[in-house]
């Protein structure tokens, strides 16, 4: 992996998404690798993969609370043949969308050499796999590597990428995708990580502001797996605008309906200026 850096295109030497930008909570000063351990009470009651209740960022516990409401399970596959259904997932993804021949996945699987290091997460509809995503851990993270980009703090990032939601469940009624989008979090917050970067295509980067993240552009849009994507980064701190209006209620909201989520953004609503 190349040496730490600022987050520039090499071939240009240009800089994107200067930190004063951003504020305070995504600058890049902290070049040390993120410490792995986070304070945490382990929920004994969950089953394999299902994560720990975690404490410490104010966003745990309402991304805790959304999973305890969704009508589907979500886990981090623990063993090969777990990974192999996330992997079938995702072929049958690039598949239904135009993007290659079945043929030419072998056994049906999309994969690639960064999922040897990588956490595969798995929705669950009872006994149908029907969501998967990835968070794949430092160094040489994909979006670093496609870009020619070093994310700070270097060695303290994590990539989350590779979701996909079966076609059965795509209806915009339920929220697979947001219930993948948490456990994904809840993967990255175990490891010890609060900045995550990515590929994200236009809508992916709206969805994001439901959490009230702030993304942080890190360059121009490109074709990454086959759609236009902007590589991204994103601190879990930077979650201002759901965090102040949930101290604000007293009690739990509702869940939030997935048509909802999706409704079309301001422009650049979600981007760094």
């Amino acid at each position: 992996m190349p040496g730490c850096q600022p987050a520039a295109d090499r071939r240009t030497g240009i800089l994107y998404g200067a930190a004063e930008h951003v504020g305070e909570d995504l600058a890049p000063p902290v070049r040390a690798r993120a410490a792995r351990t986070v304070p945490g009470a382990v929920d004994r009651g969950r089953g394999p993969g299902q994560g720990r209740v975690m404490q410490g960022v104010p966003l745990d516990a309402l991304v805790t609370r959304m999973l305890a409401r969704s009508p589907f399970d979500y886990r981090v596959a623990v063993d090969d043949s777990e990974r192999e259904v996330a992997y079938r997932l995702r072929g049958s993804a690039v598949v239904d969308r135009g993007w290659c021949r079945a043929g030419d996945l072998p056994g049906g699987m999309e994969r690639d050499e960064y999922d040897d290091r990588a956490i595969q997460v798995i929705g669950w509809d009872e006994d149908v796999a029907m969501s998967t995503g990835r968070v794949v851990l430092p160094p040489g993270l994909p979006t670093e590597e496609a870009c020619g980009i070093v994310v700070e703090p270097c060695g303290g990032v994590v990539d989350v990428g590779r979701m996909c939601v079966a076609r059965s469940h795509q209806s915009l009624e339920h929220a697979a995708l947001i219930g993948l989008m948490c456990r994904l979090y809840l993967a990255m917050r175990e490891h010890g990580f609060r900045v995550a970067c990515g590929m994200m295509p236009a809508p992916a980067r709206a969805l994001m502001g439901f959490f009230g993240l702030q993304l942080e552009i890190l360059g121009p849009d490109r074709t990454y797996w086959n759609e236009s994507r902007a590589p991204v980064r994103f601190s879990l701190m930077s979650a201002t605008r759901i965090l102040s209006a949930a101290q604000d209620q007293s009690a739990d909201p509702p869940a939030a309906r997935t048509s909802a989520v999706f409704a079309p953004p301001k422009p650049n609503e979600f981007d760094s200026p």
